[in-house]
């Protein structure tokens, strides 16, 4: 005869003759979400990230001790994200309110007849001419880097705006390089600086010296950055399309600037100290 199953009076679990299982039942451990919290924390390591708790002027207070008292030139380094292959590369060109080198070594191309192309030549452009120039450019033959143009030449030289255009070249009255005005044009063009992202995602161009003021800097920096966003893809959020800006100089490290001044294009104010 089978003896009767008798109850665990110590075991945790209640009796039950049905019941095969003699391990003790536990509930899982509930994780709690809570979703405040987790944004403010990421906010958080975001403007850390972004050092908006630095200025600018302390930024560049302490680049100055990496050039060791001497004057170089201060090379701005903007990231934005890659081009898509078939698509044509980000460039543009940008007038620095305050002008870092009056070397210039660009080959001015004007074209202009009568008097306008004296004018030209005496205000130093390099190639002068008119039609026949036109057929030039068609057949490669001549380089060059800038382009103005005469009101009377405007209407010829759009027909080779196929040519001029894909190279950030094609002169326009919205620019200022389409204009009887020889000598302002002239004088303009040499301020202009012209700037295109390289196959990483970054453009590198000057924008002042050590011994400058923070105030000069930030307003060449600030142009630079207004420039980039005005030529960026359509459809694009401009804060989310700048992605970090830094400058460096001739053997010293780069630094990483505080995103905060440069997030939106707006009028250039002075920056804290």
């Amino acid at each position: 005869m089978r003896p009767a199953i008798r109850p665990n009076l110590q075991s945790p679990v209640a009796y039950s003759p049905t019941l095969r299982c003699s391990a003790p039942l536990s509930l899982a451990p509930i994780r709690h979400y809570d979703r405040k919290r987790y944004l403010k924390e990421k906010k958080k390591l975001k403007a850390q990230q972004n050092q908006e708790d630095i200025s600018f002027a302390e930024s560049f207070g302490v680049f100055k001790t990496y050039c060791l008292g001497e004057d170089k030139t201060v090379k701005a380094h903007i990231q934005v994200p890659k081009h898509e292959e078939g698509h044509r590369p980000l460039r543009g060109e940008v007038l620095l309110p305050h002008q870092v080198s009056a070397e210039d070594n660009s080959v001015i191309l004007v074209f202009a007849k009568g008097e306008h192309a004296e004018e030209a030549k005496r205000r130093g452009a390099h190639i002068v001419g008119a039609e026949d120039l036109i057929q030039d450019i068609l057949a490669d033959k001549v380089k060059f880097d800038k382009v103005l143009s005469t009101k009377e030449m405007f209407p010829q030289v759009v027909k080779i705006a196929r040519v001029l255009g894909p190279k950030g070249l094609m002169p326009s009255p919205a620019k200022g390089t389409v204009s009887d005005d020889i000598a302002t044009m002239m004088s303009s063009l040499k301020a202009v600086t012209k700037f295109e992202v390289d196959g990483d995602g970054s453009i590198h161009i000057d924008v002042g010296k050590a011994s400058w003021r923070e105030q000069d800097v930030f307003e060449n920096l600030h142009a630079v950055v207004g420039a980039i966003l005005k030529v960026r893809p359509s459809k694009t959020d401009a804060n989310k399309f700048l992605e970090s800006v830094s400058i460096s100089a001739d053997h010293t490290p780069g630094m990483k600037l505080p995103m905060k001044p440069f997030k939106v294009a707006k009028a250039a104010k002075a920056p804290s100290t």
